[in-house]
């Protein structure tokens, strides 16, 4: 998991004696597509495979297919289909078998039926009712008990509450209650407890975050950068993903990360296209995103690990009177603005470079005075067309002296 968190920024520059410099940048790299298109799955990781089960298919189609996807194969295969066809449901893992609570299945009715799929049989059995019908919440395990909490009701209420299994049957646990009742949200088991953030309320997109340990109490965490449900979430003991989703007026591709010691949310590399809809999973220390679909309501049919990799670049200018500094928006959409600091005059010329170190821009290349400059990028080629969404790096370069600034360009 180091390896991930590492890769949330750019860690530097090599060695000055070295001919060239990588700076390490995190990227979506494709994987193995999912054989079936859907958005509004339950996910679930067991035995260091992810199941991606039911959701709604093409047409609006309510789905019952599930599949499986080994990370170390790359490839998918076919799991027994669900007994009852649903889409968001949730899922957990307990004692080696997943448990697929709730959802909405293809009759249009929110339930509370619960189905458990044993691996040794490759099937779904019954399994106890939830105490209440739900659809958009989450589900998760602690040991021997598992809990759902939260989502929406028949009757399109917002839920607050939680019940958990005990081995025997599902019971109501009074002793936790959502500061903020939602539906649609993420949540990521953290550190013997739940971290639950984002989700639509009566009143639009959240960006609530709360942190819930059973029998210890909930306490309030820092915000999302950005109110937003549909959204997909993943996590570790030391690091949450809050990917894409919908904020008030359209599908997001932005991907924040949630660091628990700093208690704090960085942007990281965005999505190559914005999805709802989506889930996330955590595997062997990769983040993995499945499935989903666009704002115009297409299907999503590719699979995505984020992964970091190297950038090349010339070694940076140690003179702090020679720097590239922020100055705009970072991630931004639209155009952002960065400054060159420079203490004598001279040539100057800065570039922008994606992620494989191609230049895709001269944003400068004449003399400077010196002084604070500055530029300004808005996301295009030096043909003027429109970059897609991720990671490039401004290069500037004056004499011997060179300097460079990472950019999130988002969609």
């Amino acid at each position: 998991m180091a390896r991930l968190l590492s890769c949330l920024f750019l860690l530097g520059l090599l060695s000055a004696g070295l001919p060239d410099a990588h700076a390490q940048v995190e990227v979506w790299v494709e994987v193995a597509p999912m054989p079936t298109p859907r958005a509004f799955p339950a996910v679930a990781v067991l035995n260091g495979q992810v199941y991606v089960m039911g959701g709604l298919g093409a047409n609006g189609g309510v789905l019952g297919v599930v599949e499986r996807y080994d990370p170390v194969s790359n490839t998918w295969s076919q799991v027994e289909e669900l007994r009852e066809e649903r889409y968001n449901a949730a899922a957990a893992v307990r004692n080696g078998r997943i448990l697929l609570t709730g959802g909405r299945e293809s009759d249009g009715r929110v339930t509370d039926d619960v189905e458990v799929y044993v691996p040794s049989e490759n099937d779904w059995e019954s399994f106890d009712d939830l105490e209440h019908a739900r659809e958009g919440h989450a589900a998760f395990s602690i040991g021997s008990d598992a809990y759902v909490f939260g989502g929406s009701s028949a009757g399109g209420a917002f839920r607050d509450d939680a019940e958990y299994h005990d081995g025997d049957d599902w019971y109501e646990y009074p002793n936790w209650v959502l500061e903020a009742p939602r539906a649609a949200f993420a949540a990521a088991p953290q550190a013997g407890g739940v971290l639950i953030f984002g989700g639509y309320s009566p009143f639009g997109p959240l960006a609530d975050v709360e942190f819930y340990v059973p029998g210890a109490g909930a306490e309030g965490r820092a915000p999302l950068p950005e109110p937003r449900g549909g959204l997909a979430g993943a996590g570790t003991d030391q690091a949450a993903w809050a990917i894409g989703g919908r904020n008030a007026t359209e599908v997001l591709s932005r991907v924040d990360v949630y660091d628990p010691l700093a208690d704090a949310w960085t942007d990281v590399t965005p999505l190559p296209e914005p999805r709802e809809g989506a889930v996330a999973a955590v595997v062997n220390g990769d983040l993995y995103v499945f499935g989903g679909r666009t704002g115009t309501g297409a299907l999503v049919t590719t699979a995505l690990r984020l992964e970091e990799k190297p950038v090349a670049v010339e070694p940076a200018a140690s003179d702090e009177d020679f720097a590239l500094e922020m100055a705009g928006p970072n991630p931004f959409s639209g155009a952002t603005r960065f400054a060159l600091r420079l203490d004598r005059p001279g040539e100057a010329v800065v570039t922008v470079h994606d992620v494989l170190g191609r230049r895709v821009a001269v944003l400068h290349d004449a003399p400077l005075a010196a002084r604070r400059h500055l530029l300004t990028w808005d996301g295009t080629d030096e043909s003027g067309r429109r970059l897609s969404a991720g990671v490039y790096v401004v290069r500037a370069v004056a004499g011997e002296r060179q300097a460079v600034l990472r950019l999130t360009l988002a969609r």
